[in-house]
């Protein structure tokens, strides 16, 4: 099973979530630590606890060895990207003002509270405008390091942007947050 969901990613998504991980093993030891992800994550989402970002960790580390290899990474961004592919879209009235309903790898849930998720939405909407632009997006991964090709963020920015509009808005943005968690 695990062999397979990795066969379904694409050469780009394999070299971006290995950039990605890579951004994340702060000490380039192949593996990522809870506090290392702790921080990286409270880069992304300042809102987030020190306790919520440990038990995300937790969830990623399959083999229970207290460490993320990237296989283990990949995999779960897999999982994670193929139950949201498989996912309706949200309705889009409502969905800001309600907790949303996230599913952790072991079939329990964690309600993300529209705080939260608007927190880490503004956190890339630096002009307010209700969407994240493209410019916006770039921005953000460079202030945390993220580096990535053309190609890459192109993808990226298709995979997110289910309306086609080139904008990121909040509904796609939570969509993307719940196909995380």
């Amino acid at each position: 099973m695990a062999a397979a969901q990795l066969a379904r990613l694409t050469q780009i998504q394999k070299e971006t979530l290995a950039r990605i991980f890579r951004q994340f093993d702060a000490n380039n030891n192949g593996f990522i630590t809870v506090k290392e992800f702790q921080n990286a994550s409270r880069r992304f989402n300042p809102s987030i606890s020190s306790s919520e970002a440990a038990r995300m960790a937790h969830e990623m580390d399959i083999d229970g060895n207290g460490m993320i290899d990237l296989e283990e990474f990949c995999l779960c961004m897999a999982r994670h990207m193929n139950r949201n592919a498989k996912k309706s879209p949200q309705p889009p009235q409502g969905a800001a003002t309600r907790s949303q309903t996230t599913s952790g790898r072991n079939g329990g849930s964690k309600k993300l509270s529209s705080k939260q998720l608007r927190d880490a939405f503004n956190y890339f909407d630096k002009d307010r405008s209700g969407s994240i632009s493209q410019t916006e997006l770039r921005q953000v991964m460079q202030s945390l390091n993220v580096k990535c090709t053309e190609p890459e963020f192109k993808a990226l920015v298709e995979s997110i942007d289910n309306d086609g509009d080139g904008n990121i808005d909040f509904e796609e943005f939570c969509n993307l947050i719940n196909s995380m968690f």
